[in-house]
Order: structure tokens, then sequence, then C-alpha cells
């Protein structure tokens, strides 16, 4: 005789509470696939002078949020990444966030890229009260109190080069020139290193800010060629970094120190000025060797995705997004009051280190560590516990 067969309505009857169960598992997954997506809305600057870094930034988004979709998404609901070009425009980013806001009804916002944007847009972000994390924005004076819904997840930009100065006047140098693009990171950068080469005694032999479009950097540096500073400190981004650089060695002047903000971690950097870029000095807030809770997997992913390395730019978006995931998960909830209160009460462990803010949405215990290009290769140089390299000096210009 053959043997029995087992229905399934034999078991149902031995087991109705399993049955049940199964029915409102199957009945909660149809129903989380049915649920609407978490709408992340943000703007970047895929054009415009901003772009060789925003775009990191955008990278480091884009993966993070794949990663949580690979993992349920958030709430049981997929993510979507919903940005628009800014054209490093605050004017533009203005008009994108109110529609993000008010047209494509966001579920919550990251900010864009750069300091000039982000103090464009706080005033509606803070009109609407969305609980915004700025990946992107360094200036302190953005987190105020009347700015109370910008959350910040940067180092300041007081801290961008201030080991250099330092250094410098340690190896016997006397006089300083100083230069700052004028956008806020920048200013607020050349405000906090001018404040620092006289507390340290270093005398200003040269001192400027222009604007962008990049202009004829001729002319400035000329004037830095006459000057004969020992060190040369310039806030900039990419473009003006790389101008600056090209109009030095056609004057035919190379500090004993060269040290550039944004711009010269981008391998762009160093593929257009090639030589001109060995021994430059810059900044990061993330590296590779840090040993942050998922670093290597944020490596490997990112290189696997993009075909090349991060920046801290991208680290600093990929971060944002941990962070973000980290609030909603905590609280089950896409309120923005709840979000907010939690952002402003809790730590948490990101790729680029730990996320703390005080009261006012800023940024506590960040701070930016320092890089030199050396024969192409960029080396961390500080903090020395991580250091991969010591500072090569002089600059050669060549």
């Amino acid at each position: 005789m053959a043997p029995r067969r087992r229905s399934i309505f034999l078991r149902t009857r031995r087991a109705p509470g399993l049955v049940l169960a199964g029915a409102a598992l199957i009945l909660g997954m149809n129903a989380a696939r049915a649920a609407p997506p978490i709408v992340v809305g943000t703007t970047i600057s895929e054009t415009g002078p901003l772009a060789a870094d925003a775009l990191f930034q955008l990278r480091g988004e884009q993966l993070a949020i794949a990663k949580a979709n690979a993992a349920g998404g958030w709430l049981g609901r997929r993510i979507v990444l919903k940005y628009y070009d800014d054209k490093s425009s605050p004017g533009t980013a203005v008009r994108l966030y109110q529609r993000l806001i008010t047209e494509d009804k966001a579920d919550l916002l990251l900010g864009p890229y750069s300091s000039l944007v982000t103090v464009a847009i706080a005033p509606l972000i803070n009109k609407y009260k969305m609980a915004t994390l700025e990946p992107g924005a360094s200036v302190p004076t953005i987190y105020v109190p009347g700015n109370k819904w910008n959350i910040q997840t940067v180092a300041s930009s007081t801290t961008y080069l201030h080991q250099l100065l330092p250094l410098a006047r340690k190896d016997g140098a006397k006089t300083v020139a100083l230069l700052g693009l004028q956008s806020a990171f920048t200013l607020a950068c050349d405000q906090a290193r001018t404040a620092q080469a006289k507390s340290l005694g270093l005398k200003i032999v040269y001192s400027t800010t222009y604007a962008l479009p990049q202009p004829d950097f001729s002319s400035i540096a000329l004037a830095i060629k006459n000057a004969r500073p020992d060190v040369v400190l310039a806030c900039t981004y990419y473009p003006d970094a790389v101008g600056i650089t090209r109009a030095l060695h056609e004057q035919g002047y190379a500090p004993r120190y060269l040290g550039e903000t944004v711009g010269p971690v981008e391998p762009a950097f160093i593929a257009a000025l090639g030589p001109l870029a060995n021994r430059i000095l810059s900044n990061t807030s993330w590296w590779p060797n840090f040993k942050t809770p998922g670093n290597r997997t944020f490596i490997a992913d990112y290189r696997k995705k993009f075909a090349g390395m991060p920046d801290y730019h991208a680290a600093a978006g990929y971060s944002a997004v941990e962070v973000l995931g980290a609030a909603v998960k905590a609280t089950h909830s896409l309120d923005q009051g709840t979000l907010r209160k939690w952002l402003l009460e809790h730590t948490v462990q990101t790729v680029q280190g730990p996320y703390k803010v005080d009261a006012n949405g800023r940024a506590v215990g960040a701070t930016q560590d320092m890089v030199q290009i050396q024969n192409g290769v960029l080396k961390l140089v500080s903090p020395p516990a991580l250091a991969q390299a010591k500072v090569l000096v002089p600059y050669t210009g060549s």
C-alpha cells in the first residue's frame, strides 16, 4: 500500500495557532511590501565649482541607503534617496528644498554639500521644522538656537589644518601668507587660522580673500612670491586649490610649507597637478585605517560600487545616513520632533567616528586630521597614533 499523505488540513487541525501565526506573518510581510517607501530628500552639487567634492558625499549617502535597504529598510519600508542638482548655487538649493518639502513630501532630509549652500537653506529647514543632519556644513555659526533643526555631523571649519602652523613654527617658520575663498566655510577657516597665527607669534606677511568663479591667481601668486612667506595656508575648495598651486609654480615660488583645505584629498587633484601636488598638506576627518565600526566594509563596498577609494566627504555622507537610520530605528518614528530630540541626546558610532552634538546641534569632539601627498599618494601624518608617515619638507613645487 502506498504511504498515506498528510494533508495541510490535517496539520491545521492539530496546530491552529501555527497557521494563524503564519498567516499573520504573511500578511505583515505583504503589508510591508505594500507600504510606501521612506523618502529621504537632499540636494547635491553635481555641477558647479563644488561638484568635485560633493559627488563623494552623494556616493556615501547612496551606498549607506543601499546597505540599509539590503537589510530590510527602516520600519519595514524601503528607502528612496531623492536628490536634485543644486548646481553649487544657494538660490537653486532653496527652491529645490522647498520642492522636496512641499511637493515631494520627503519624509526625512539630509543637508546639501557646503556651508555656503546650507546657510541659505537653514531658514527653510527651520520654517518647516525638519530635523536635518548636515554632513557637509562645518561652519559652527549655523548651529545656534535660531537654527534648532540643523544638526551637524562633520568637524568644525575651525579645525581645518589646525596642526599646520604649530608644526611649522616648531620647525623654525616665522612668516605666513593666508588665503581664503569668499565662502562661509573658507572664511571661517581663514579667520581661525589668522587668529592662530597671531597667537603663535607668526608674522602675517600677506593676506587676501577672493571669489569664484575662479579668478586669475597670477597676481596673488606674485604678491606671495614678493612677500616670501615660510608658510602658505589657503582655505580652499577643489578648483581654487588647483589654481593657487599652478600659479605659485608659474611664478617660481615654493614656500617651505604649502597647505590647502578641501581639494587635495581628491584623486582628481593629484591627476590634475602631477608632481606639483607633492608634499602639499591637507586635512581629513576620516581615513581607511580608522578602527571605526564597519569601516572595512564601507571601503570594500564603495570600491565595488564606484571603482575607486572613498574620501572623507563620502564617509561623512555615509555616516549621516547611519545616524539617521539609528534615530528612526530607536524611535520607531518619522516624527521630526521625536527624531530631533533623540539626535540631540544620543551618541552613534559611525565609520568616521562617534556622532555627538550639543543642545544646539553642534558637533562635539569631531576634528580634522592632517594628510600629505607624498610621491603621488596621500598619507595620514596626524594624529601620531595613526600616522602612516612623517611630514616631509620642504614643499618642492615640482
